[in-house]
């Protein structure tokens, strides 16, 4: 269900501060002040301001400096905030809560996950931005209580053994398991000392003694170096195609990655292994159920969204304002490589 939960973290993402909400009569046009309306209801730029605000203190989400990346954010930003506006009065329609004792246990752990368990630490970030711990408390309810939406939306998801069949004979390629390379590597600050502990890796000097002694990679250091087995997809590019042309015992560098120069030996090479349906058919078939429960929400939520009487300001509409993809490929993925290689 990885997809399926991107998809729908990306939508939950909800304001953290009670949203000001109320009717104003008009004649034409939006209110001066307004980032959009969804009926005779006015969200103001002021509590899409606050709304931001809150989900930089619980998710560390930060406005661009760019001026285009800036305008898209501040639209697709209005766009979730119309959406979590829709999602809330699914919720009420489908009479849906969450025990407090559960919202109790998301917040110990998000406290823990995020701040170490310090409190204190939490409390300063909300200060920084005028955002409280009963504005945290009310928007992971409210993620609680979508994802229970979101199971009621999607129902049960079956994927027969001809689909995955099907399945597996169009996407072997993609299952097959990738060749992988056990790496010891080093970091250095500049070019010319990861050329000087090269030669000495040349000269056969073990990697992990060196790497322990001389490298400025933290997270590897104490481990002599070992990336464990990677493939090349999981290495920055240069370094990836440095240590995937390299005969394993042999070293590789230097060449720059974002911490800095690395150099390192590759100690073995795993092989590639094809893919066999029979190894694969769980795998295969939760991606097609994630598949299924992504497509079947994607399509009510925006089906809810062509139906409700959103009206953007023109500096707020986003350039889908019925599309919720846009949030699956820009949005608030942390996947990473492991380690500076």
């Amino acid at each position: 269900m990885k997809r399926i939960l991107a998809v729908a973290t990306a939508v939950l993402i909800v304001a953290g501060v009670a949203v000001a909400v109320g009717w104003r009569p008009w004649d034409r046009g939006l209110p001066e002040d307004a980032a959009f309306v969804m009926g005779e209801d006015v969200v103001t730029v002021a509590d899409l301001d606050s709304r931001n605000d809150s989900l930089r203190a619980l998710y560390g989400v930060q406005e661009p400096v760019d001026d285009d990346a800036k305008d898209a954010f501040r639209r697709q930003s209005a766009k979730s905030m119309a959406i979590s506006l829709l999602l809330d009065t699914a919720v009420d329609e489908a009479s849906i809560e969450v025990p407090d004792a559960d919202v109790d246990a998301a917040f110990d752990a998000f406290l823990a996950s995020q701040f170490d368990g310090d409190r204190q630490a939490f409390l300063d970030v909300l200060g920084n931005v005028s955002s409280s711990e009963d504005a945290v408390r009310s928007e992971i309810r409210r993620q609680m209580e979508i994802r229970l939406l979101l199971d009621e939306v999607v129902g049960d998801v079956q994927v027969s053994e001809a689909e995955v069949a099907a399945a597996f004979s169009e996407r072997r390629a993609t299952l097959a398991t990738p060749e992988r390379r056990a790496v010891s590597n080093i970091v250095l600050a500049t070019r010319r000392e990861a050329t000087q502990v090269r030669g000495q890796l040349d000269a056969g000097t073990d990697v992990a003694t060196l790497a322990a002694t001389v490298s400025i990679d933290a997270a590897t250091r104490d481990r002599g170096g070992a990336l464990g087995a990677v493939t090349r997809a999981e290495l920055v590019p240069a370094v990836g195609a440095a240590v995937f042309r390299t005969r394993p015992g042999r070293p590789y560098g230097p060449v720059r990655g974002p911490q800095g120069w690395n150099i390192g030996v590759v100690t073995k090479v795993i092989a590639a292994e094809p893919a066999k349906l029979a190894t694969a058919r769980e795998r295969l078939r939760a991606a097609l159920e994630s598949e299924e429960a992504e497509q079947r929400w994607t399509e009510w939520v925006e089906q809810e969204l062509r139906e409700a009487d959103v009206e953007y300001a023109e500096e707020y509409r986003p350039s889908d304002p019925h599309s919720i993809a846009e949030w699956d490929e820009a949005g608030l993925s942390d996947d990473q490589p492991a380690e500076d290689g």
